[in-house]
């Protein structure tokens, strides 16, 4: 261990090497136990940490701020928050190029404040890089306007699971010929590389930012008035139903939360809310109102980040599931006879048709969602991820699919990764 030590020293320098198990403890989550957390400055003390480790068979997790220990035993814990800075702000293109290790909620403020859009939110605010947003790839609720995360990046350098360096990508939107590995990293969850730098295209701030809340007493209530809006062809930016319980984090007050998010003009913008406003009003909301005023509007949105923090930080007793935006009504008939009466743990994205459900401590996950990815499945919809397609395997009966499907994820992830070292508690199986 202490030849470890000394070598990692000696990449990264003295003061970027921990390995007391108290200074640790702030850049680690799980039960493992790495050798050392060490924090590179650049690219190059990135590539020559990851060829060490290769030639030591030492496991590697990468984070931003906080390391997943999970199979680390011994291993390195990396943490980029040395590498946080924007590089360039392209602006007659558009296109910023920024180190990993920026937290992702500062990234986006800095840009704000240069008139800048970079509309993906943090997966979980407290702690979530730029990175670390591509790492993971996953859609929020804007995407249905903005598209997903992978639409925003446009090249990146990255370093390889033996210790290369690679760049791929530019400032030109039409950039790929051939394989489009560019976006093939996006989601790999870091089993492909270590994102050094990346190119991410920026979008002008809009003139005005509104938000329109609503309190029903039913969610079945609240949803059908996301229908009525689908029926008028108002597409918000954000159109989400979250229960009582959890909307205190966003806005205390009596009954389930309507968030609907507007972007765009003055006037237009002052139209459609309004518009928004008569609907959910007839639809059977009270306390409607449209908040204009910029620090109700940021409170809002970031209660609304803690909530989808709390959530993603709980894969284990969340179970995410989509049908579509016209068959959620359906959908939450159904689901109450799974799960009884949904008056907490609910959350829909009501322009993606997508709802997430906590389930009781108690609860058998699998067992609730094969019921729920049946009942999904009939809508034309499935439990999403590969917890679906497993699940939709098991429906069908075909062990042939889903074994093609991990033989294949697993096969892809070894030829990046031969040594098989890099981020060894990230599962891209069911």
């Amino acid at each position: 261990m202490s030849n470890t030590l000394s070598e990692l020293k000696g990449i990264v320098g003295d003061n970027y090497v921990l390995d007391n198990p108290a200074d640790m403890a702030q850049y680690l989550k799980g039960d493992g136990k790495p050798v050392a957390v060490v924090f590179p400055g650049d690219a190059e003390e990135v590539a020559k940490v990851v060829k060490y480790a290769n030639g030591q068979q030492l496991k590697i997790s990468v984070a931003g701020a906080v390391a997943d220990t999970k199979g680390l035993e011994g291993g390195i814990a990396l943490i980029m928050n040395r590498m946080n800075k924007i590089l360039e702000i392209d602006k007659k293109n558009f296109v910023v190029t920024v180190e990993p290790g920026m937290l992702h909620q500062d990234f986006i403020q800095k840009l704000e404040a240069d008139g800048y859009l970079f509309p993906v939110e943090p997966y979980a605010v407290d702690t979530s890089s730029v990175g670390g947003c591509f790492a993971i790839g996953d859609s929020d609720s804007k995407s249905f306007n903005y598209g997903p995360t992978r639409t925003f990046i446009m090249g990146f350098e990255m370093v390889t699971p033996t210790g290369d360096m690679m760049f791929i990508g530019n400032k030109c939107i039409k950039n790929v010929s051939g394989y489009d590995f560019i976006h093939f990293a996006v989601g790999s969850q870091g089993t492909f590389g270590i994102f050094t730098k990346m190119l991410i295209k920026l979008l002008p701030q809009p003139a005005a930012k509104r938000a329109i809340v609503a309190r029903f007493d039913c969610l079945q209530k609240a949803n059908a008035t996301f229908s009525t809006l689908l029926k008028r062809h108002i597409h918000p930016d954000r159109m989400n139903l979250v229960s009582k319980d959890l909307a205190q984090e966003i806005l205390p007050g009596e009954g389930h939360l309507v968030l609907i998010d507007l972007e765009g003009f003055n006037k237009s913008g002052t139209n459609l809310a309004n518009e928004i406003v008569a609907i959910l009003t007839l639809g059977g909301g009270t306390d409607v109102s449209i908040v204009e005023d910029k620090e109700a509007y940021e409170k809002l949105m970031s209660g609304w980040l803690k909530v989808r923090q709390g959530l993603n930080n709980a894969p284990d007793h969340v179970l995410e599931f989509a049908v579509g935006p016209m068959k959620m009504s359906q959908a939450l008939a159904q689901l109450k006879g799974i799960q009884g009466e949904l008056n907490s743990g609910v959350v829909i994205e009501g322009l993606l048709g997508v709802a997430r459900v906590v389930l009781p401590k108690d609860a058998d996950k699998m067992a609730v969602a094969a019921q729920v990815n049946k009942m999904a499945m009939s809508l034309g919809g499935n439990v999403t991820g590969l917890l679906g397609h497993k699940l939709m395997c098991e429906m069908f009966n075909d062990g042939e699919m889903w074994s093609e499907t991990t033989g294949l994820l697993s096969e892809l992830r070894s030829k990046f990764d031969p040594n098989g070292i890099l981020n060894p508690g990230v599962s891209l199986l069911a």
